[in-house]
């Protein structure tokens, strides 16, 4: 079976040595990129001039079959001189949401790397791995020996070392299907607010399939008051002409109930209000 072209991504200030190392890491586990593809602010200032000349020199030696691109962040088609105003946070995250897009929309794996440049940008590629990232995707930091970071060479010597950090992403598409829903959505922001309501909606969905087919109807008496109406144990029992034992023992069950439903070790009573609040909230 042939294997899946994949991209680096990775996010740039003025340390040519951070994608360079990422570079080597992924060889040493034999998952070198085919592409990778360099994000970074106005490429006319002088440092990151610099780090992207190094890179277009040392690239093709080291790592013949990857293919090196860089993308300049702009606005209104003017390079962003940095990502600190409102909108230069805007117009970079849309321009990492849409390479991200682009490799996905091809059907390649991505590494995506946030150790370089501005903090923000790494805050937005967690955002956009969580939206766009499967499970052969991975979110990356990039950790190397404290003589060789300062030094700024691109290659580990002697004692030195470099590691790749894997990232947790909890990702969308583990979740649902919501790639494919998202395949036309070009703003990042559009996406996640059409992602929040998908997770909503999913969240509706559990708690229904919960009550329709888990709880009896007695359970679902004391589970109506108690999660939808808010009220005590003891109120449960007066409304429903029930003992605070009855009651008790219905809820003890539900709770049994929820926890093998959502795969939890076990749920209490604030837990499992929680969990059915979005079918409550969107029934009313």
């Amino acid at each position: 079976m042939p294997r899946t072209l994949s991209t680096l991504i990775a996010t740039l200030g003025s340390k040519a040595q951070i994608i360079t190392l990422a570079l080597g890491c992924l060889a040493q586990q034999d998952d070198l990129p085919e592409r990778v593809l360099v994000v970074h602010t106005r490429a006319a200032r002088p440092e990151t001039a610099q780090a992207l000349q190094r890179l277009r020199e040392d690239i093709p030696q080291t790592f013949p079959s990857t293919f090196l691109e860089s993308l300049e962040l702009r606005r209104n088609g003017a390079p962003l001189p940095d990502v600190t105003t409102p909108e230069e946070v805007s117009a970079a995250f849309e321009s990492l949401y849409a390479a991200t897009r682009a490799c996905k929309l091809r059907g390649e794996r991505v590494h995506l790397l946030i150790s370089g440049g501005r903090r923000t940008l790494t805050v937005f590629g967690m955002a956009v791995a969580q939206m766009l990232f499967d499970d052969e995707d991975r979110l990356w930091h990039l950790a190397s020996h404290p003589a060789l970071e300062a030094s700024g060479r691109l290659h580990a010597e002697g004692e030195e070392w470099a590691r790749l950090i894997p990232i947790p992403v909890i990702a969308w598409g583990r979740l649902s299907p919501v790639f494919d829903s998202l395949r036309d959505v070009t703003d990042p922001f559009e996406a996640a607010r059409q992602l929040e309501r998908l997770r909503l909606r999913e969240q509706w969905d559990a708690a229904r399939i919960f009550l329709l087919t888990k709880v009896s109807p007695a359970e679902r008496d004391a589970l109506d008051l108690l999660a939808r109406d808010g009220l005590s144990q003891a109120e449960i029992a007066e409304w429903l002409s029930l003992s605070p034992r009855t009651v008790e023992g219905h809820l003890r069950s539900v709770y049994r109930k929820a926890a093998d439903h959502w795969d939890l070790p076990d749920v209490n009573q604030a837990q499992l209000v929680r969990l059915l609040a979005p079918f409550y909230h969107w029934s009313r």
